[in-house]
């Protein structure tokens, strides 16, 4: 296995994040399903190294919330004005609570509850709570430096005011902000615009005063893969010069080193995993039904062999 220990505190801003995420498409794609299978969509010549499948919630995997479970000092960094302990800033409208991450029927379940919570850090009234997962300290990989494929099973919410994510961020010893991957990115509503029903996948790179955004979203994301009620298995490859993402083995969208992307830009360090439900602050619930979920069967990571 080729994993190192994620020394990480994250070392990037709320705002800086956030910001990049209300930049427009450069493009779309939308594209038909293929059919549901069990089966999984891993590349020739690459060998598994470690996996999960939410049998039980494992804290040699995952810690709950923003930071580390035995370490509090090995930490996602809130926004100091907005944010705290459990908010990483205000644009996020639920507070994180423990009970809404665990495992039921085989699956790890992330929930948005819409319930009061009076909240401590920060200290402030909650109208919603939430649940969010990282891999601090625990797992990280370098797909520049070893090819590698990374597949989970899963059902997204759905909902205007929903916003679900599975991501990545810097976990090398000099950690700084960008990089930053966005595997799958929902939103029910992408902030206040009138752009509705889009799957994200971006990559966020530059530097911390100038940094640059390749998004690509996936229209009528839940009218194509009615994805908060069918299984699909969505797949993600990072090698020395591809990004590719899949659903349930069909290759979805691509980004080149030096073509989408500057190659001096390419992503070159160990990353870590988050994986969070959420609720935007600026959209209105709309049809959005509670509590709702994101969903995990499994999550799985090949490598390719040398």
């Amino acid at each position: 296995m080729n994993f190192k220990l994620c020394i990480l505190i994250f070392f990037f801003s709320a705002p800086m994040l956030l910001s990049s995420q209300n930049s427009e498409p450069v493009e779309t794609v939308l594209i038909e399903p293929e059919p549901q299978g069990s089966e999984h969509f891993v590349p020739d010549n690459y060998v598994l190294t470690f996996s999960d499948d939410f049998s039980f919630f494992n804290s040699d995997n995952w810690s709950k919330g923003l930071t580390h479970d035995t370490n509090p000092d090995v930490k996602m960094i809130w926004n100091k004005t907005s944010g705290g302990k459990y908010l990483l800033n205000d644009n996020y409208a639920g507070y994180l609570l423990d009970k809404n991450v665990y495992a039921k029927n085989g699956a790890l379940h992330l929930d948005n509850v819409k319930e009061e919570i009076q909240g401590v850090d920060p200290a402030r009234t909650f109208d919603y709570s939430t649940g969010w997962i990282n891999s601090l300290q625990k797992v990280n990989f370098n797909g520049t430096e070893r090819a590698v494929y990374l597949e989970v099973k899963a059902k997204f919410p759905k909902g205007p005011k929903v916003w679900p994510a599975i991501w990545l961020v810097d976990d090398s010893e000099n950690r700084g902000w960008p990089p930053e991957i966005d595997i799958w990115e929902y939103f029910g509503r992408f902030f206040n615009t009138k752009h509705t029903d889009q799957m994200y996948m971006r990559y966020i790179y530059g530097k911390w005063n100038d940094k640059h955004d390749h998004s690509v979203p996936i229209n009528e994301f839940h009218d194509t893969y009615n994805a908060a009620e069918t299984w699909h298995v969505y797949g993600y490859q990072w090698t020395n010069n591809e990004m590719k993402w899949f659903i349930d083995g069909k290759l979805i969208h691509s980004k080149s080193r030096g073509v989408e992307v500057p190659s001096a830009d390419w992503p070159n360090v160990p990353m870590c995993l988050v994986i969070n439900n959420g609720l935007l602050t600026v959209v209105d619930e709309g049809a959005t039904s509670f509590p709702n979920s994101l969903v995990l069967d499994y999550l799985k990571i090949y490598h390719k062999t040398k």
